[in-house]
């Protein structure tokens, strides 16, 4: 019988996983620092940087999602010894960064002159548009950390990550005050002025994470990192562009790209199919959605930590020890998740007075955050489960079961409970956050049961199935 929790499995993802924790915390921690300050300049503010919110993160993540892959690809070269290739994954990486913004910076920018299409006020528009012209020139910093950033977790080294981050967060909350109270002899922008300051932290994080690289010692065999990045009679095959590589990092990371995308599409556009009702009905639930996106960075953490273990593991060809590591992981994220959901029941009213002190929006919030609480052992399990997947090379089943559950499941389900008659009397966001749970325990047990037959496979095929 196998053992499900192995003690040195656990001090693994432990000294893997807390720098991530913390380097996702300060990621999070701008987006909350946004949520937070742009409410104290007006709760018009706060609703459009959430309206905003709604659509910069689903899509920002299905471009930085198609990276996802160099992480655990880059851990399998760790493991195995291949330490050139791993480097040749960063610079496809870099070109892969470069179309997918460039990409995407123009869909956003189109975006933005429609924001009354969703049915907002015509100041919420404004706002929630001037936000999102702003941000959308941080994309490219914001690919080229998470590239980076996958190149260092991939050979174990996640501190760096997490002092950057940590840095990032500090700059992000002075350029908060400056730009959206109107300090130092600029204009008080509000909510515009929160998507300036945290685009120039993006940009400010990517900087700082490829300086790190570039001058580490323990990477000094593998120079140039990023540069030559164009073909030249002197140049190694390993520095020159490569199709081929650049298509699997995306069969293996758009998968999961597009599986974040359902994802947060669901959560991110109830903000805009709430927006009808009104900007303390978006208040309230952006609170709770920020809530849940703040504590999402310990499942997010393990999810992260797990595919790089997992990964190295295979990549030694050590695969009872990267079942022992996707157990163990699973084990840990049910007992934070547990943590998680009683703290916040215990200090929901806490929570949400942090964010406003509007009363109606605090109350909706802290009614809101019970939801957030249900919920969190099935994200827990979830998350940690895609992580595994990663590991194992295996993200074609989240792609199916993320549309499935999310559009399927959760958007319809959450609209008819939310906004009409059909089945209950209308809820409003109870009723997406119901549907919410029902869609997270769809996946929870659909990736389980998937992770389950991998463990069941044989080691020959596992390890066969990671060169495809």
């Amino acid at each position: 019988m196998p053992q499900f929790f192995d003690r040195a499995e656990a001090r693994r993802l432990r000294s893997l996983g807390i720098p991530v924790f913390i380097a996702q915390l300060s990621q999070i921690g701008m987006s909350v620092t946004d949520t937070i300050m742009t409410g104290r300049a007006g709760h018009e503010h706060m609703a459009a940087v959430a309206v905003a919110t709604s659509i910069w993160a689903p899509l920002s993540l299905l471009a930085a999602g198609s990276l996802y892959a160099l992480s655990p690809l880059t851990a399998q070269a760790a493991g195995a010894g291949k330490r050139a290739y791993s480097a040749h994954l960063l610079r496809q990486g870099v070109w892969l960064t470069c179309a997918l913004s460039l990409l995407f910076m123009g869909f956003f920018y189109a975006i933005s002159h429609f924001m009354e299409a969703f049915g907002l006020e015509p100041e919420m528009a404004r706002l929630s548009s001037g936000y999102l012209k702003a941000v959308l020139f941080g994309l490219p910093g914001f690919m080229l950390y998470v590239n980076v950033r996958g190149f260092l977790e991939g050979h174990s080294y996640t501190r760096p990550d997490m002092t950057i981050g940590f840095l990032g967060l500090l700059l992000n909350i002075p350029c908060n005050y400056v730009l959206i109270y109107g300090k130092l002899g600029f204009p008080a922008l509000g909510a515009v002025g929160a998507g300036i300051s945290t685009a120039l932290c993006f940009w400010f994080m990517a900087c700082c994470m490829i300086w790190y690289t570039r001058s580490a010692p323990q990477f000094k065999d593998l120079r140039p990192l990023f540069l030559p990045l164009v073909k030249t009679r002197r140049q190694s095959p390993q520095t020159r562009f490569d199709g081929a590589l650049i298509l699997r990092i995306l069969r293996i990371g758009l998968p999961n790209a597009i599986a974040l995308f359902f994802e947060v599409s669901l959560f991110a556009l109830t903000a805009l199919l709430l927006a009808p009702l009104g900007s303390t009905i978006v208040a309230g639930h952006q609170i709770a959605m920020n809530f849940s996106a703040l504590v999402f960075m310990l499942p997010l953490t393990l999810s992260i930590a797990s595919a790089i273990r997992v990964g190295h593991c295979l990549g030694a060809e050590q695969t009872m020890q990267a079942r022992a590591a996707a157990r163990t992981a699973l084990c840990i994220s049910v007992f934070f998740a547990l943590c998680i959901a009683v703290g916040t029941l215990l200090f929901r009213k806490n929570i949400a007075w942090i964010y406003t002190e509007n009363p109606e929006v605090g109350e909706l919030a802290t009614q809101l955050l019970v939801f957030t609480a249900t919920y969190q052992v099935l994200d827990g399990l979830q998350a940690t489960s895609c992580g595994i997947l990663r590991g194992y090379n295996d993200t074609g089943i989240i792609l199916y079961v993320c549309l499935f559950s999310y559009w399927g499941i959760g958007l319809p389900l959450g609209y008819i409970l939310a906004r009409t008659n059909l089945l209950v009397p209308a809820m409003g966001p109870a009723g997406f956050w119901t549907a919410y749970i029902l869609a997270l325990a769809f996946g929870a047990v659909c990736y389980l049961a998937r992770v389950r037959f991998l463990h069941k496979m044989k080691d020959t095929e596992i390890l066969t199935r990671l060169q495809r």
